[in-house]
């Protein structure tokens, strides 16, 4: 008969289970050899660093692209549309429409809501001396060097019966947006394949205007 410790309520043959060298934890190394090999701790920290790395380089590509597209881009003026009082201004940004986008359908000669798929295109502009652009044809694609030295080609695509030529929303600091209600034209640097980036907010006199913007490189 199992000897009995009265004073804790368990056997003498308990005890001695509970103090058997097999009934030890395994180490933790033997654990680490049990678990499968995409939940070993040196390849999901390598994961981790390798993800990291990517970020990192993604993010420098990004940077140096914005910088290039500044400084090679070429200069032109939108005219901007007039756009519904109640949602121009939201804050610290300000809705954009363009003038341009209501020429390009015009041309194109068909009711934006009949675009049910997708179309994309080229709108040739003309630039005066006050590097306003103004529409001058539609292409299918992108030639630059068939353009004359006053004009360029702009990207566009139709979504819905909606038009992206440029970005539509224009990013400032809060308690800026009084200042950029003159504005007038949007001031853009255009790349070699037409992709317009947002620089400033230029009032009726051509002006840049000098409230604090927050840069948005959205195309």
């Amino acid at each position: 008969m199992p000897t009995t410790d009265t004073a804790r309520g368990f056997t003498m043959t308990e005890l001695g289970r509970i103090k058997t060298p097999n009934n030890k934890s395994p180490a933790p190394s033997a654990l680490s050899r049990s678990l499968p090999w995409w939940q070993r701790r040196l390849f999901t920290t390598g994961i981790a660093i390798v993800s990291l790395l990517l970020i990192l380089a993604v993010m420098t590509f990004n940077i140096i692209k914005y910088e290039n597209h500044l400084s090679t881009g070429n200069t032109v003026l939108l005219q901007l549309a007039p756009v519904d009082p109640r949602g121009f201004m939201q804050g610290d940004y300000m809705t954009l429409r363009y003038a341009l986008e209501n020429e390009v359908f015009a041309a194109l000669d068909r009711d934006p809501s009949s675009y049910l798929t997708n179309e994309e295109g080229y709108v040739i502009i003309t630039v005066d001396d006050n590097q306003v652009g103004h529409f001058l044809r539609l292409a299918k694609n992108n030639h630059p060097d068939t353009l004359a030295t006053d004009e360029m080609a702009i990207y566009y695509r139709i979504r819905l019966g909606s038009m992206k030529l440029a970005t539509n929303a224009f990013f400032f600091q809060e308690g800026h947006a009084e200042a950029f209600e003159a504005a007038e034209y949007g001031l853009f640097r255009v790349n070699d394949k037409g992709e317009p980036l947002l620089t400033d907010m230029v009032d009726k006199d051509f002006v840049i205007i000098a409230g604090a913007a927050i840069q948005n490189d959205e195309s």
